[in-house]
């Protein structure tokens, strides 16, 4: 019986211990981390942040403030805009929360004389 309630005691640790630990890492990402995680650092970089793509050809979002506003942002990376009369080459895959988040965040990013 004593080795029943210490397994049960061990058991009931290891799950706390997981659920704490999950608890800590779940917080809402902002985001550059969606930018990273939804791997747009392929094709684009945001010097003011700290991105950087390989490609040499990689256009640096660091201003897309200046231009774009969340809104216009969010559409352009759905296919529902154009910039230049084309659409962004590949759709955004994500929630819409996720969707918000990196617009505002892009929409956010502007030159020192423009607010940043």
């Amino acid at each position: 019986m004593r080795n029943l309630i210490s397994y049960l005691m061990f058991v009931f640790f290891v799950v706390f211990l997981f659920g704490a630990a999950y608890s800590l890492n779940t917080g809402n990402p902002d985001g550059k981390d969606i930018f990273i995680e939804k791997k747009c650092t392929m094709c684009h970089s945001v010097e003011t942040a700290g991105i950087e793509c390989k490609k040499k050809d990689a256009v640096d979002l660091s201003k897309t403030g200046d231009t774009y506003d969340a809104g216009f942002i969010s559409k352009y990376l759905t296919r529902e805009e154009k910039i230049a009369d084309k659409q962004h080459k590949v759709t955004l895959k994500s929630s819409d929360e996720e969707l918000k988040v990196l617009s505002d965040w892009l929409g956010s990013l502007k030159s020192k004389e423009n607010g940043q």
